[in-house]
């Protein structure tokens, strides 16, 4: 079981890393408007690759760079870059509060992974939640109306790889440091934006651009460190309910930066979805207190 001070610990960077992962979101959106994703991927990530080898240095973790290349960490970068090119995908044409509500359909989609994989038993209670979840992300999505598009299904594919990350990210060994785990990922982003822009038609960066990514490459950077030590410190289903903080912070975001206001179906449909994934989140906890023998005090 894990201590009273490393849960905390993974509440608190939880909590700090959704808020910065939104930050994020809203530099890399003002920076779609006049980049190419396979740009910006590539811009972005060799700010990105930068910050993380100042930190594996500052923090003597050089030693443990070759652990880089251990397959499950080259599974999660791998991972990570095909969310980071639906996501920057989506976020180019998506309000950032509707695209963040459907990222919150990850435990959802967690859940359903877990049975297809049979990696647990899913009981009837949890499938009703799934269902209320996904009835949520139907009311936000509108399939076949108006505003469903090709990057709508961007956003669901982004939080189904989310999900297989996430399933990941606890097995990757506790002595390989967090910032050589997320210098991968940024590498493989790196190589994949390049690859991509390839067939684009690349621009010339204002100054504002650069901020912005470079901006965005350090938050994220450390919203990702953060992420790691989160999944490493708390039981994931701790973890989940806690996702849905960003939902304010990003309906903050949406408002104040791009004058982006939720519909009241949309903001139905994220309740829903909010709904959902708490309760996911509490029968998971009272499955792991049955299964230590402790008992289930609701608090």
């Amino acid at each position: 079981m894990r201590s009273a001070a490393e849960t905390q610990r993974g509440i608190l960077a939880m909590l700090i890393g959704g808020a910065l992962f939104v930050v994020n979101d809203a530099l890399v959106k003002l920076a779609t408007e006049t980049l190419p994703i396979g740009q910006l991927l590539v811009v972005r990530g060799f700010f990105a690759i930068l910050c993380m080898v100042c930190i594996i240095f500052a923090m003597g973790y050089t030693k443990h760079i070759r652990s880089a290349a251990r397959p499950v960490v080259l599974l999660r970068a791998s991972l990570e870059f095909v969310v980071s090119l639906l996501y920057v995908t989506a976020i180019s044409h998506l309000p950032i509060s509707d695209l963040t509500s459907i990222m919150q359909a990850t435990p959802i989609i967690m859940t359903v992974l877990c049975a297809v994989l049979r990696i647990e038993i899913v009981s009837w209670q949890r499938w009703a939640a799934v269902l209320v979840g996904f009835v949520g992300v139907l009311l936000i999505t509108q399939p076949g109306g108006s505003s469903f598009s090709i990057f709508t299904l961007a956003a669901l594919d982004s939080a189904t790889f989310v999900a297989l990350r996430d399933l990941v990210t606890p097995r990757i060994g506790a002595d390989i440091p967090p910032p050589v785990v997320i210098l991968t990922t940024t590498i493989f982003a790196a190589g994949g934006g390049f690859l991509l822009g390839l067939s684009e038609s690349w621009v010339t960066l204002q100054v504002t651009e650069y901020v912005y990514l470079a901006g965005a490459a350090i938050i994220v950077s450390a919203a990702n460190v953060l992420m790691v030590i989160a999944y490493r410190n708390a039981d994931i289903s701790l973890l989940s309910p806690l996702r849905y903080t960003v939902v304010v912070w990003a309906a903050i975001a949406g408002l104040v930066v791009f004058g982006e206001l939720p519909g009241l179906i949309a903001a139905i449909g994220t309740l829903m979805i909010v709904v959902s994934g708490l309760y996911t989140g509490y029968q998971e906890r009272a499955r792991n207190r049955k299964a230590q023998h402790i008992p289930d005090i609701a608090t």
